[in-house]
């Protein structure tokens, strides 16, 4: 199983803060086989296009997901799957209707449930619009849903999914109660402390992090635990090539892979303290 997050921002003090700022999709990284004592704890669950402003998480079963979100990314990237002119909803139906085709050629299989989340900027600054999807499928009846979500009108919660989402709604609640709620990093940070907690066995490894900012392409950030480098749950070894992507640590803060300091003008959060629920 998984747990499966993802939130909006907004900026109350930046220029026009109605409009969304941002969007992430965060992860944990454990894949099991029935139990928690078989599992693959470096396991990636959330994509992002390089060209494109799209990103996708999923939870539930994992080879089907999995497989085909990766088949969807390329298709994207090599901008073959929808034309550029399309609607937001005429490009997730493009996307849905693949994955429904795919599913199809499998045979004999003992796919379980799952979910897929989309996520996809239809305009850029200063126009930025967020649209965001939730796919399901219900393997016992065969049938498929797809949601468009409302997004928050405040930095907010999207949607948390998976075995592990009591205990992330359950420590993000003692973050909210803090004096940096509904801030990105409470969200992030409560995340980690989730996992972290082994509330849900389920639920393990390294948190991995995608995002939809105001422009450009969908973003990898890669996460800095125990001095270790760590892209969608995979370990990465120390190497000058690092830098070409954003770092974050466990407290949202950035961070400079070749230092591990926070980067030049980075804020020097702290954890605040917390109290339990």
């Amino acid at each position: 199983m998984t747990t499966l997050a993802s939130w909006v921002t907004y900026s109350k003090t930046g220029e026009k803060p109605e409009l969304p700022r941002a969007i992430y999709i965060v992860s944990d990284s454990r894949i099991t086989w029935g139990s928690q004592s078989v599992r693959w704890d470096a396991g990636r669950k959330v994509f992002n296009s390089q060209k494109k402003p799209h990103v996708f998480g999923y939870c539930g079963d994992v080879v089907f997901p999995s497989l085909v979100l990766g088949q969807i990314i390329s298709a994207i990237d090599n901008e073959i799957l929808f034309e550029s002119q399309q609607t937001p909803d005429e490009k997730h139906e493009s996307i849905l209707h693949t994955i429904k085709t795919s599913y199809k050629k499998s045979h004999n299989n003992t796919t379980m449930d799952f979910s897929i989340v989309h996520a996809y900027r239809s305009h850029p600054w200063p126009h930025t619009e967020f649209l965001f999807w939730h796919i399901s499928y219900k393997a016992k009846t065969n049938e498929w849903f797809s949601n468009k979500v409302d997004l928050p009108k405040e930095t907010g919660i999207i949607v948390s999914l998976g075995s592990g989402a009591p205990s992330a709604e359950n420590h993000g609640r003692s973050w909210q109660n803090s004096d940096v709620g509904g801030t990105s990093r409470s969200f992030f940070s409560a995340f980690c402390d989730s996992i972290s907690s082994g509330d849900d066995r389920l639920s393990g490894g390294t948190p991995q992090l995608v995002a939809l900012y105001t422009k450009l392409p969908a973003k990898s950030i890669g996460i800095i635990k125990d001095n270790r480098y760590f892209l969608h749950g995979m370990e990465i070894q120390p190497n000058p090539m690092l830098s070409n992507i954003e770092w974050k640590d466990e407290l949202f803060r950035d961070v400079n892979p070749s230092t591990n300091n926070l980067k030049q003008g980075a804020r020097p959060f702290v954890k605040p303290k917390l109290k339990k629920k």
